[in-house]
């Protein structure tokens, strides 16, 4: 007996969030492709210091084939809709091996907005760290944020570090409604991935990821995602959580 066939019907919709008008094509939930359309986030970003890749080793840290890394675009400012981000670093040491870490996030005047110490999971890989719902980004501003780690538990001095920015970005009407209106969580992560809207995409697309690891759906998918943003040689790095905080 022949199966019968469903036919989807493919909409497009143009949706605004910058000058450029990006296309979004909708098909059932197998077909929808992640792909980051990286954005050039306003000018004033150009030329602000920023490091994506720590040192291999530094200080009293084991040497590593593959550095302390952060995931973010290429241009290292990455967009969000969220007032309470969530930042992601593949970590190459463990508990055991480190006194522990320094997340920092300021704003351009180099204020202090959020400051934290941690401690990294027992397991080496990809790890998190959110803003806690007590720090609000404003609109439209740019923060500089630096993630560090420590192994020596008596010098403090030399950490391995990278840095990078985040700016939190307004939903235009036409693409809100969409989200609204879309309950699968592939295809929203696509939508925010076209609109260049960076860490809400990854964020969203982790933790797919890290609830079904061995769904290869969602392991091509976030392939992709990072293959966009030349970090291919992290996409088969365990995501092993939250880093937990010491204070």
């Amino acid at each position: 007996m022949k199966k019968s066939i469903i036919a989807f019907t493919i909409t497009f919709a143009s949706l605004c969030i910058s000058d450029m008008m990006p296309v979004i094509a909708y098909f059932d939930s197998s077909n929808i492709q992640i792909r980051f359309n990286e954005k050039e986030v306003d000018g004033s970003s150009r030329g602000r210091p920023s490091k994506r890749v720590g040192t291999g080793s530094r200080g009293e840290c084991p040497p590593v084939k593959v550095p302390v890394t952060a995931l973010i675009p290429t241009q290292n400012t990455g967009l969000t809709v969220e007032e309470h981000p969530t930042f992601w670093f593949f970590v190459p040491y463990h508990f055991s091996n480190t006194s522990g870490g320094e997340f920092a996030l300021q704003d351009e005047a180099n204020n202090d907005v959020y400051r934290t110490s941690f401690k990294l999971p027992e397991t080496a890989g990809i790890v998190s760290l959110s803003v806690p719902s007590t720090v609000t980004l404003e609109l439209n501003k740019s923060y500089q944020w630096y993630f560090k780690i420590y192994c020596s538990r008596q010098n403090f001095s030399n950490p391995v570090f990278v840095r990078g920015w985040v700016q939190r970005e307004a939903l235009k009407p036409d693409l809100e409604r969409l989200l609204q209106a879309d309950s699968n969580a592939r295809s929203r992560i696509a939508i925010y991935a076209q609109n260049g809207i960076w860490y809400s995409a990854l964020t969203e697309l982790a933790k797919l990821y890290f609830a079904e690891p061995k769904n290869t759906v969602f392991s091509n998918d976030w392939a992709n995602l990072l293959r966009d943003v030349d970090l291919e040689n992290l996409a088969q790095q365990p995501i092993v959580g939250e880093v937990k905080n010491y204070r």
